[in-house]
């Protein structure tokens, strides 16, 4: 009688290395998890509020014309400003000069100042700058546009609320006409609003709080600029 073929016994390396392989795959399944868990948790990382999403031509006070997309790849430190502001916009742009000094070391970074008043000519401005040190040849922008352009894309884009006429009985003078957002837009090297820091409020507690964020922001982002330049 013909004996019944013997099987030949299995290598414990074919019982073994499904097992390994697929513990692996778990092992760096989790390890993805718990990075993206604490990518996702970083608490210094600013919230994105918004994007810019289209380009503006305008009007510098060198008079010469200038895009948005000029800055592609850059981080923004964007206000509204107009030149004959009775109220808020010299001490902004104050604190803002302050800031301008502590990153002057910084070539990713870039201030623009949007000027809310069509009539402001690029002359106005220039002595609105210069009358407040801002050197000509700073990385920082005094703009004008096209009045309904302007605005739009700082309400809907840059994220400020909209500007407002100022009542007759409410004017401190011929020239206060307006009412607009005091707060700073700091906007990513990709174009995303991070922040919207109210660095003028009237509280001293508030205001130093949003000084101190207004700071903590732009390191982050500029850290990150270098980490992770832009790519068009």
């Amino acid at each position: 009688m013909n004996e019944p073929p013997v099987k030949a016994p299995l290598h414990p390396l074919s019982i073994w290395a499904p097992i390994i392989v697929a513990v692996l795959g778990i092992v760096v399944f989790y390890n993805y998890l718990i990075y993206r868990a604490r990518s996702d948790n970083d608490v210094n990382r600013p919230p994105v509020l918004g994007r810019l999403e289209k380009d503006l031509e305008l009007t510098e006070r060198s008079g010469k014309k200038v895009r948005l997309e000029e800055l592609k790849g850059k981080v923004l430190v964007i206000s509204w400003v107009f030149t004959r502001c009775p109220r808020g916009c010299a001490a902004v742009i104050g604190k803002l000069k302050k800031l301008h000094e502590e990153f002057a070391n910084e070539p990713g970074l870039q201030f623009v100042s949007f000027t809310l008043d069509a009539d402001d000519t690029p002359e106005m401005m220039k002595k609105f700058a210069g009358g407040l040190g801002i050197k000509d040849d700073a990385n920082w922008w005094f703009v004008n546009g096209e009045k309904e352009a302007v605005r739009k894309f700082m309400t809907s884009q840059v994220q400020f609320r909209p500007v407002q006429d100022m009542p007759e009985k409410d004017r401190l003078s011929p020239d206060d006409k307006y009412i607009h957002d005091l707060r700073v837009a700091v906007i990513d090297h990709r174009g995303h609003v991070r922040g919207l820091e109210d660095i003028l409020n009237p509280d001293p507690e508030f205001a130093k709080f949003w000084d101190e964020k207004l700071r903590k922001d732009l390191r982050y982002l500029l850290d990150d600029q270098k980490k992770n330049p832009y790519k068009p």
